[in-house]
């Protein structure tokens, strides 16, 4: 009876933990166990095997785990011997490109490239309770079917990002329209983006403005949010792929084409700054507005960037997994996440890749590469929950997402 009551106890408290929104932190790993650990091109190959002095504690100690398996492994979570430890997954649709938690971290969004008349997909992460049992759950509870004028082009729909946890806004490339789903309602606005071949779209901090890059037209487009009136559109370089906002009224865009980031100011629509790269094909970005440093993914070099936007100069570069794609900083803007596509079938990057991606997670203050891990069949879409604890990651030809435990803050000691 008394260890019925310690293991209740247990699941409780990792209940309350899994919950309640927490910062992640980094923990000392076991040699035995240690996961795969990568440093920059200009460091030597050895292993890292000490972070007990980061800032806070990824769950990379496996004893550490150990204590907790059963306990997850019975609401749900699987359990591997490596780090991540511990994660579930899902079936998408096809093609699942982007992915993208709730700002409370209940839902997450996956947004289907190659599904006619498909757009997105939500799935409830959360934990639900039946006759006093407990589930950790990652269950598909909406799917979104927008209507199109010509059949063939009801697809291709790219990326998304939540205003809020009951609105959400997508792209669809094909026709170069944007929705906004309401998730009360249960309805979907429809809009012209004004531009061709609709990628990325992201607000900016305060919410009230939102950009789209568009890949053939070469531009950027700028909404009110409130309104949805077209505030101007931006000719930009070649192939405008990521973007990120510095304040409200500056973004950076990345060139895939070129290779460049250009930064924009959408009061005056001119070019403010010419980040000069190293050749295509620049993706995505990322950007720490207290230390002024942006981040942005190659996909051609296999290279995440660090370069000091006041003093206009480049910090320091990471040799990746073949074909980065999506990068996400941590809260606290200590860990940089990269999921990698890995390398390309010899008859085409839309065919299946010979083997696996693999995901990074980069430690931005020493700059340099901590732990890696192999994914699936070309790792896409990449979002960190905004309690820090949990990753969440497509898998392009897999059709499947992947939510990793990456820690479990308070129970780390």
């Amino acid at each position: 009876m008394e260890r019925f009551r310690k293991k209740n106890k247990m699941k409780k408290l990792l209940l309350l933990l899994l919950c309640v929104p927490l910062i992640v932190s980094c923990q000392e790993t076991n040699e035995k166990t240690e996961p795969e650990v990568e440093k920059s091109k200009e460091k030597t190959d050895e292993k890292i095997t000490d972070y007990s002095k980061h800032a806070y504690n990824l769950l990379i100690n496996k004893d550490t785990a150990l204590r907790y398996k059963d306990s997850l492994v019975n609401i749900g979570w699987t359990y591997q011997e490596k780090f991540p430890f511990f994660y579930k997954t899902a079936k998408t649709g096809r093609a699942p490109k982007s992915c993208a938690f709730s700002p409370n971290d209940s839902s997450i969004s996956v947004t289907l490239l190659n599904q006619k008349k498909t757009a997105v997909q939500f799935f409830e992460f959360g934990f639900t309770e039946v006759d006093g049992t407990y589930t950790d759950s990652l269950v598909k509870t909406k799917t979104l079917f927008p209507y199109c004028d010509i059949e063939d082009k009801n697809k291709g729909y790219a990326e998304g990002i939540w205003k809020n946890n009951n609105e959400f806004w997508f792209s669809r490339m094909t026709t170069g329209d944007f929705f906004i789903w309401h998730k009360d309602q249960d309805s979907l606005e429809y809009y012209d983006s004004k531009g061709t071949w609709t990628k990325i779209i992201e607000f900016n901090p305060n919410q009230n403005l939102v950009a789209m890059s568009h890949w053939i037209s070469n531009s950027v487009t700028v909404f009110d949010v409130n309104t949805r009136k077209l505030i101007r559109k931006i000719k930009t370089g070649e192939t405008p792929r990521g973007i990120v906002w510095i304040n409200d009224s500056v973004f950076a865009t990345a060139l895939f084409d070129e290779g460049d980031v250009e930064v924009y100011n959408v009061i005056s629509g001119e070019r403010v700054q010419n980040i000069k790269g190293y050749g295509g094909a620049a993706r995505d970005l990322q950007f720490d507005k207290e230390n002024r440093i942006l981040y942005y993914s190659n996909m051609a070099l296999a290279k995440i960037y660090k370069y000091d936007i006041e003093n206009k100069q480049y910090l320091g570069e990471i040799k990746v997994d073949q074909k980065p794609n999506t990068i996400r900083l941590s809260t606290d803007n200590n860990y940089l996440f990269v999921s990698c596509r890995g390398p390309n079938n010899k008859k085409g990057y839309t065919k299946r890749s010979p083997r696996n991606g693999d995901i990074f997670i980069i430690d931005t203050r020493k700059w340099e590469n901590i732990v890696k891990w192999r994914a699936g069949n070309q790792p896409t879409g990449l979002d960190i929950s905004a309690c820090g604890k949990f990753l969440a990651q497509t898998d392009f030809q897999d059709n499947k997402i992947t939510v990793w435990l990456v820690s479990l803050h308070g129970l780390v000691e």
